[in-house]
């Protein structure tokens, strides 16, 4: 059945890259699009007209946040050392906080929101400081058949280390266990549900690996030709971590075991460069993420979270880095965070690179564009998962489809609509998805999705994550002194 979508502007694609149709059109068939473009020569079985609109390809999120929902509470917590939350070591790695159905209600919430934030590609992460040990086979399962249940293509994989945390010793029964059951999900799941749940794989931060298991996941990857993701460069204290123990910075060290590639994505890659506290790097780590292929993934919400912000989106872009887009915090607004990557690398990027790290103050090659980070959420994010299908509205892609209303008063005016869907919109005009030719949303609903029995079960969920910060908290103190309210709150 041949489906025509019609739309004030249509994000098309030629010349391998993202073009603007004036009163476009795309055409689709199960799974595919067939053109996109304007006045379609052929006859169509359905016609819809979206109006004043956006057709876009779906965006690629690729550090979706899977959470009830840390991001929330990380923003909440006092930063001084007096009062912040200090984790009970007796009581950490200890037992696993929810329960299997409470775990699927979190991922069903999870998809549910990528969904309504226009997101149709998601690569999840999630908090683990409440695990017993990390996300379990038996979850990801679990994710992979509420995903397609959803109608949400996946890239899953459930999480492993080898120790409770950075100085730890290795737990020699959990560890190898983990690694084991993450492999064992790639071969069970990779290219599941019709091909719409894929497989990746989820090392977790180095100062938890083993240089054997490092190694090892980077064998398994090329062998079965999945992805890594493997958050890096993030903090100062994983940086002092391997450079006292290693003498080498985060990317020198994962360039060192032969880990970056083509099938190998970083989020946050943040301290790199002059931007370690410890001065220059031996090498030229933009160069060793360029030449290896390796993909960055840019979490410009989530990183202000935790007061730290990339160098500059544009200096990695014009080291020839693929930069992608993941949100990493609730709520999961590709929107949103594009446009606070865009106001913050013009903060950055206005005449030099201010570097807060000691490093030195270079000016800028070159300005991010809207451009840029549309391409970030799209096509790059494509490129990185091996995927010439995904991430654009062309002939033989995947008809991974969003619409995204410009008909309010809130959005107008509408000048060029990729500067307006950044500046004057959010997730919260996404008004249709279509993923792989299946319409999971219509008119801001999600069909077959009780949404209120969800948003109740959610809400318990997230109150009995935030009361375990008490339990496991030293001093045992209440969530109004570890989250105090913004203002007092009357009952």
């Amino acid at each position: 059945m041949k489906k025509k979508l019609k739309a004030a502007y249509v994000i098309g694609y030629e010349d391998d890259d993202h073009v603007i149709y004036r009163n476009g059109e795309v055409v689709y068939e199960g799974d595919t699009i067939l053109y996109a473009g304007k006045q379609y020569p052929g006859t169509v079985d359905e016609e819809l007209d979206m109006g004043l609109a956006i057709i876009s390809p779906g965006f690629i999120d690729l550090d979706a946040l899977v959470d009830i929902d840390h991001g929330i509470l990380d923003v909440a917590v006092p930063r001084t050392a007096a009062d912040r939350y200090r984790r009970n070591p007796d009581t950490f790695r200890k037992s696993e906080l929810f329960s299997r159905e409470e775990l699927r209600t979190k991922h069903r919430l999870s998809y549910a929101q990528l969904i309504m934030n226009g997101i149709t590609t998601g690569m999840p992460i999630a908090g683990d400081g409440f695990r017993a040990w990390a996300e379990t086979y038996e979850e990801m399962a679990d994710g992979a058949e509420i995903a397609a249940e959803l109608g949400m293509r996946m890239y899953l994989g459930p999480s492993y280390r080898m120790s409770p945390s950075p100085h730890a010793p290795v737990d020699s029964d959990r560890g190898p266990a983990s690694v084991r059951d993450a492999f064992r999900y790639v071969e069970d799941f990779d290219g599941s549900f019709d091909g719409l749940i894929r497989a990746f794989l989820s090392p977790c931060q180095l100062p938890n690996l083993t240089e054997d298991v490092v190694r090892e996941t980077k064998a398994f990857s090329d062998s079965k030709g999945v992805p890594i993701r493997l958050h890096c460069a993030e903090s100062p204290q994983e940086a002092a971590y391997l450079l006292e123990r290693y003498g080498l910075s985060p990317i020198e060290y994962l360039a060192h075991l032969e880990f970056l590639g083509a099938r190998t994505l970083i989020p946050h890659a943040i301290l790199t460069g002059p931007m370690l506290s410890s001065g220059k790097p031996k090498r030229d780590e933009l160069a060793l993420l360029v030449h290896s292929a390796t993909s960055v993934v840019h979490t410009p919400i989530a990183e202000a979270h935790g007061g730290q912000a990339l160098y500059s989106f544009s200096h990695y872009l014009a080291a020839g880095v693929n930069m992608t887009m993941g949100t990493d915090t609730h709520p999961a607004d590709m929107i949103q965070n594009l446009n606070f990557a865009w106001n913050l690398t013009r903060i950055i990027e206005r005449g030099e690179l201010f570097n807060p790290y000691g490093g030195p103050i270079e000016a800028a090659t070159r300005k991010t564009t809207e451009a840029d980070l549309f391409r970030a959420a799209t096509t790059n994010g494509a490129k990185a998962l091996g995927r010439d299908d995904l991430g654009k509205l062309a002939p033989g892609a995947k008809a991974d489809i969003i619409v995204v209303e410009l008909d309010s008063l809130r959005v107008t005016p509408i000048e060029d609509p990729i500067r307006t869907l950044i500046m004057n919109t959010t997730g919260a005009n996404v008004r249709d998805v279509m993923i792989n030719g299946r319409t999971v949303m219509r008119n801001f609903a999600l069909p077959d999705l009780d949404t209120e029995e969800l948003r109740e079960k959610a809400q318990q969920c997230f109150n009995k994550y935030k009361a375990c910060y008490t339990v496991t908290d030293q001093e045992r103190r209440s969530g109004d002194v570890l989250f105090p309210p913004a203002f007092p709150i009357i009952d």
